[in-house]
C-alpha cells in the first residue's frame, strides 16, 4: 500500500481517509502476483454482507421502513463515494473489472473487514503484558 500512496497523487487528499485505502487496497490487487500482497488476497472473502452490497430484494426483505432507509442511503452514500474516487482509480490505471461499483462494494467491506483488526494493533503496540 505504501507505494499506492507515493505513487497517487496530490489530488488523493480530497477524499476521506477510508477511501484512499480502498483506492490503495484496489491498486494493490490490480498488482496481481507482483504485489507482495497477492497470497493475501487470495484468502479474503469474495463478498461481504454489508447494507451498501444490498440488493432491491434484501432491502425490501428488511421491511421496517427505518431499516429499508438505511439500507438505501448506504447505497446512495457507497455511489458517491465511489464516483469521487473513481478518476482516481482511472489515473492510477486500473483494470476495467476493478473500476466497478461492484468491486469498490467489496473493497470497502474488505476495508471494514480489516479496521478493527488494524486499530486494534495500533491500540496494543507498546504495551506490555508482562506481570
Amino acid at each position: 500500500m505504501k507505494l499506492c500512496l507515493l505513487h497517487s497523487k496530490p489530488i488523493l487528499l480530497t477524499l476521506l481517509p477510508r477511501q484512499v485505502f480502498t483506492v490503495c487496497l484496489v491498486y494493490e490487487i490490480n498488482k496481481g502476483k507482483a504485489s507482495p500482497w497477492h497470497p493475501y488476497f487470495l484468502h479474503l472473502p469474495r463478498s461481504y454482507s454489508i447494507l451498501a452490497a444490498f440488493g432491491e430484494l434484501e432491502t425490501q426483505a428488511l421491511q421496517v421502513d427505518y431499516a429499508i432507509w438505511a439500507a438505501q442511503k448506504a447505497v446512495t452514500k457507497a455511489k458517491y463515494e465511489w464516483e469521487q474516487a473513481f478518476t482516481r482509480m482511472k489515473e492510477l490505471k486500473l483494470k476495467p473489472p476493478l473500476l466497478t461499483f461492484k468491486a469498490w462494494i467489496w473493497a470497502t467491506g474488505t476495508a471494514l473487514d480489516l479496521k478493527p483488526n488494524y486499530v486494534y494493533a495500533w491500540a496494543n503496540m507498546g504495551n506490555s503484558y508482562a506481570n
